[in-house]
């Protein structure tokens, strides 16, 4: 099957996303399709954090997206020999932490101090095929949607790689503590997958010094909001493609996907496990309920000639950041539209690697 080339390398309020959605699609010239079938049950992850937007040095502290807001606390007016004489209210700015840091008692966030278990949504852009996750590359909704729009759109009728859907999965991993150890963080190195292959110098190296671990990555080049982050996660036999994955290198080279039924524990063949947790077509989202028609008629999607599209506006303007918050937060209520028993939204760790 095929695998996207991952580019080199914010969530606005999805209350309003509906709003936005109908706004973004004005000039398509199709009606969505009905929705796609819901998942298979499963724990539903926590829900999205309430509160105003938060600035990036906030964001790069720990806090989540939207979820920063002033609170009324009690300030000491003086204190003598060690005792409070007299308090005022006054205001502090609190937000929610995300996953991988906890309250630091000041309203602000500070990373955790060993390896811990994070749960929380990535994504990936796919053609029509269904298969488990192997060792691959995926990302936030952030950094899948700029991948469609600089990689994938502008070469529609067809697609790139036939892509038709966003998948979203809900993947739980905790780091090894060797690799905590030296770097003070709960994400490694980020690492190139094709095909279920490692193609980046060095894998064998991270493997044997850390374990089998999940990477992260920033997308330095994108407009996509705050937090457009790209993963690796490696499963068994990660120096072959598929196809060669020998079931001596599946042994010999466990990769870190854990067993089905257990949680990710830290070991160095365990950093990870997932879950489906549901899917978006593309044409849906854009408002185009025949692409071959829409295709046929001789339209795009989007041209980097004239930054927009034709027969549809859903991705004109490329480096436009509120629009393309409006079409990040188009995504997430679409899935939480299709799947309403599912958390829309999850607060993403801080990549710090």
């Amino acid at each position: 099957r095929p695998s996207p080339v991952v580019p080199s390398a914010a969530m606005r309020g999805v209350a309003v996303a509906g709003v936005l959605l109908a706004a973004l699609l004005q000039g398509c010239s199709h009606k969505s399709k009905p929705p796609s079938p819901s998942p298979g049950p499963g724990p539903a992850p926590p829900p999205p954090p309430s509160g105003g937007p938060c600035s990036d040095a906030q964001i790069q502290a720990g806090c989540a997206l939207n979820s920063c807001r002033n609170v009324t606390v009690a300030r000491a007016l003086r204190v003598v020999e060690g005792a409070v004489v007299g308090e005022e209210p006054g205001a502090q700015q609190t937000c929610d932490c995300v996953p991988g840091h906890v309250g630091n008692g000041r309203g602000g966030c500070a990373p955790e101090t060993q390896p811990v278990e994070m749960s929380f949504y990535m994504y990936r852009a796919q053609d029509d095929e269904d298969y488990p996750l192997d060792s691959d590359n995926l990302g936030s909704l952030e950094a899948v949607m700029w991948y469609l729009h600089n990689e994938v759109v502008r070469l529609s009728c067809p697609r790139h790689y036939n892509i038709s859907r966003i998948v979203r999965y809900n993947v739980t991993m905790r780091n090894t503590p060797e690799l905590f150890a030296v770097r003070g963080g709960q994400f490694g190195q980020y690492v190139a997958v094709d095909k279920g292959r490692c193609t980046v110098p060095g894998c064998d190296q991270i493997w044997q010094d850390y374990g089998y671990i999940v990477g992260c990555q920033n997308e330095d080049h994108s407009f996509y909001g705050q937090k457009p982050y790209w993963y690796s996660v490696i499963a068994a036999c990660p120096e072959q493609a598929f196809g060669n994955k020998t079931g001596d290198c599946k042994q010999q080279n466990p990769g870190g996907l854990c067993p089905e039924g257990k949680r990710p524990d830290g070991s160095r063949t365990c950093t990870w496990s997932y879950e489906k947790t549901g899917e978006i077509r593309i044409d849906e989202l854009e408002g185009i309920s025949d692409y071959a028609a829409f295709c046929a008629a001789h339209h795009r999607e989007y041209d980097e000639n004239t930054d927009r599209g034709d027969g549809c506006d859903f991705w004109d303007g490329k480096q436009d950041p509120v629009r393309n918050a409006k079409r990040v937060a188009a995504a997430a209520s679409l899935f939480a539209k299709n799947y309403p028993g599912v958390a829309g939204s999850v607060p993403a760790p801080v990549c710090d690697w």
